[in-house]
């Protein structure tokens, strides 16, 4: 009986240090989004103060409301929205219909085909930036919302995802909705694309997020000031808000639709889980 107890003892201790262990983890994870949001409430002097202050003395949302009258963050906003949101539409449809087509059907070279496909994963995006840049040069869409969302319509990981994850999928599905005189198009639509929304949620938060975040390709191709996206500005917001609780504000903002993209893709990978599942 005191061995059981013993035993148990050392795991209660277990779990306690772990606990604690992850505890301390998540904090240091989420410090410094903290600190950005009470810095950006706080006042510059607060803000330097020589003892560090763990919660704004006198919050000032105010800062919020500057930032959008010296730096044009509105239009920053809708540069990032149009040009994320439509990458990722796109990007996610052309990923699950090419997935469809490596897992499920039948074609000539398809093997060779997919090996590009991974072999352009192992290639570093920056490599391309100059030819591709020149490209679009040559076809005149310097300065516009196609020449940024384009290279990012393809997505390598999409295409290999959306394969792996329709080759879980049953074999039969399709074989018995043939029988029934199902076009291909209907059978990828109807049927597997339904039950692909845990792989459609993840792809489209990694691709969302990945627009979102980028910054040399769209500073490259549209340099004009009217075309930036929400990270090119901030890489410039020193020149219009020197003041560090503003840019602080700005950052703020900027995470807030990722931050959104993430709970909404959540509660629709775990609602695809409930609908899509399938049992054999």
């Amino acid at each position: 009986m005191g061995d059981v107890l013993d035993i148990r003892s050392l795991r209660s201790v277990d779990r306690l240090l772990l606990f604690l262990l992850l505890l301390v983890l998540a904090v240091v994870a989420v410090f410094p989004f903290y600190w950005m949001v009470i810095g950006s409430l706080m006042a510059p002097a607060d803000l330097f103060a020589t003892v560090p202050k763990l919660w704004p003395p006198d919050p000032d949302l105010s800062t919020y409301r500057r930032i959008f009258e010296i730096v044009p963050l509105a239009r920053y906003f809708a540069n990032s929205l149009v040009v994320s949101v439509t990458t990722t539409v796109v990007a996610v449809i052309v990923a699950s219909a090419a997935g469809y087509c490596f897992a499920r059907l039948t074609f000539f070279g398809k093997g060779i085909l997919f090996a590009l496909i991974l072999a352009a994963l192992m290639v570093p995006s920056q490599s391309t930036i100059v030819p591709l840049f020149v490209m679009f040069a040559n076809w005149n869409l310097l300065n516009s919302y196609a020449g940024i969302i384009l290279p990012g319509v393809v997505s390598a990981f999409g295409v290999f995802m959306m394969t792996q994850f329709f080759r879980s999928l049953p074999p039969d599905m399709r074989e018995a909705a043939i029988v029934d005189g199902a076009s291909e198009y209907r059978i990828f639509a109807r049927i597997y694309l339904p039950l692909a929304r845990p792989a459609v949620a993840t792809l489209s938060l990694f691709v969302f997020m990945g627009t979102w975040d980028q910054l040399l390709w769209p500073m490259i191709v549209a340099p004009n000031p009217d075309m930036r996206t929400l990270q090119v500005g901030l890489a410039f917001i020193r020149q219009q808000a020197p003041v560090q609780n503003q840019v602080m504000a700005a950052i703020v903002l900027s995470v807030i639709p990722v931050v959104i993209a993430f709970l909404l893709a959540q509660k629709q990978f775990i609602a695809g889980i409930a609908a899509g599942a399938v049992k054999e």
